[in-house]
């Protein structure tokens, strides 16, 4: 599990060299405000008495994209997301609460859009980062997980400044076997099997503003 991680985080490091090598040589450059919900998740865990459903609450989320063009309508991008959750789970009598969670998402991708030179292009995008669920509420660990995500969109160029971003996407986290998900305490945690566990969505609108063409 260590080996996997270090070579994860290796893999980020590389991008956030190469986001930044990118910046100094993009042909566009766009940055883009954004709002919108996101779903809640499901993770099923081992416990002592067997197994139980951690549930994270959908909810608003806000955040933002920087967006460096490469050409042929190619974009290296950094997003940040957070969003404002509750996390309970299931219960002799129902849903029990745990604490409140901030959930925040920060993510490198690619995106490419389909009609470059057209007003209203659908774009899609892979991206890889990390996911950092943090406790705001009682004495919890906060945890870091990889994920992946896919989307896709519509981008809208109102003015040679302006624009519109609507966009969909697929967040889904990695955990390892006999990885732990920080909500014990004391020290106290709950196993999870290996795979993608937890999957949210998100739907958001945001402003595009062309700061370089």
């Amino acid at each position: 599990m260590t080996n996997k991680c270090s070579s994860l985080y290796k893999g980020l490091l590389m991008a956030v060299l190469t986001f930044t090598g990118i910046m100094g040589n993009a042909q566009t450059i766009e940055l883009t405000p954004f709002l919108g919900y996101e779903t809640g998740a499901s993770i099923t865990i081992g416990t002592v008495d067997g197994y139980t459903d951690l549930k994270i609450a959908d909810g608003m989320n806000y955040g933002g994209a920087i967006n460096l063009g490469v050409g042929g309508g190619r974009y290296a991008e950094f997003s940040y997301n957070h969003m404002g959750s509750e996390l309970s789970r299931d219960g002799v009598s129902g849903n029990e609460y745990i604490c409140d969670l901030a959930v925040d998402y920060y993510s490198f991708g690619m995106l490419q859009e389909l009609k470059p030179e057209a007003k209203a292009t659908p774009f899609g995008m892979f991206a890889l980062g990390w996911v950092n669920y943090r406790p705001t509420t009682g004495d919890y660990v906060s945890e870091n997980k990889m994920h992946v995500s896919l989307a896709g969109g519509l981008k809208i160029r109102a003015s040679e400044r302006v624009g519109i971003r609507l966009q969909a996407r697929l967040l889904m986290p990695l955990y390892y076997s006999g990885a732990y998900f920080g909500v014990g305490t004391g020290g106290a945690g709950f196993s999870v099997g290996g795979g993608i566990h937890g999957v949210q969505g998100d739907f958001t609108g945001g402003l595009v503003l062309f700061l370089k063409k």
